[in-house]
C-alpha cells in the first residue's frame, strides 16, 4: 500500500529534515540482517556431547527421589556442581540437605566420585566424565 501523494512529499520532507514520522507512514526495505556474535557463544554444528552420570541417592533422602535408590541424568559439561545442579531441577527437594544457603557442601554431607570423596578433589568444582558415579553419603555418627 503506497501512501497518498501529500504524505509521500511528506514523508520525503521528513527524511530530509530528520524529523519524527508516525508509523504508519514509514516503508523498511532490509536487504542483509547483520548480526555480532560473541566468539563464546559460537558453537560447532555437530550436536553436544552428553555424558550419562548415575548418582547414587542414601536412603534418607529417597522420599524426595520418589524411592528411587539411583538417578541417572545426562549432561552436556562435566562439574560435579553441574551435576548436581540437573539433579536439584529434577527433585528440587534434595538441595537444602545437600547444600547450605552458601551453595556449599553442608558439613554432615559427603560426596564421592567413584572412589574419591569431592572435598580432596576441587569440590564442586571437580570435573566428571563419561560413566562416573556420584554418590551422596551422609556421614554417621553414634557408639
Amino acid at each position: 500500500m503506497r501512501p497518498h501523494r501529500s504524505h509521500r512529499r511528506r514523508l520525503h520532507h521528513a527524511r530530509a529534515s530528520s524529523q519524527r514520522i508516525a508509523p504508519e507512514f514509514v516503508r523498511l526495505k532490509v536487504r542483509f540482517r547483520v548480526e555480532i556474535i560473541e566468539p563464546a557463544k559460537i558453537t560447532p554444528n555437530h550436536q553436544e556431547i552428553t555424558l550419562p552420570i548415575t548418582i547414587h541417592i542414601p536412603g534418607a533422602l529417597r522420599e524426595f527421589t520418589a524411592g528411587r535408590p539411583r538417578v541417572e541424568i545426562s549432561l552436556t559439561r562435566g562439574t560435579v556442581a553441574d551435576a548436581l545442579t540437573a539433579l536439584w531441577t529434577l527433585h528440587p527437594g534434595i538441595r537444602d540437605r545437600v547444600v547450605n544457603e552458601q551453595g556449599q557442601v553442608r558439613q554432615h554431607i559427603n560426596i564421592f566420585i567413584g572412589n574419591e570423596n569431592i572435598r580432596y578433589t576441587g569440590g564442586l568444582a571437580a570435573p566428571i566424565s563419561e560413566g562416573f558415579e556420584i554418590s551422596i553419603v551422609p556421614a554417621v555418627s553414634g557408639g
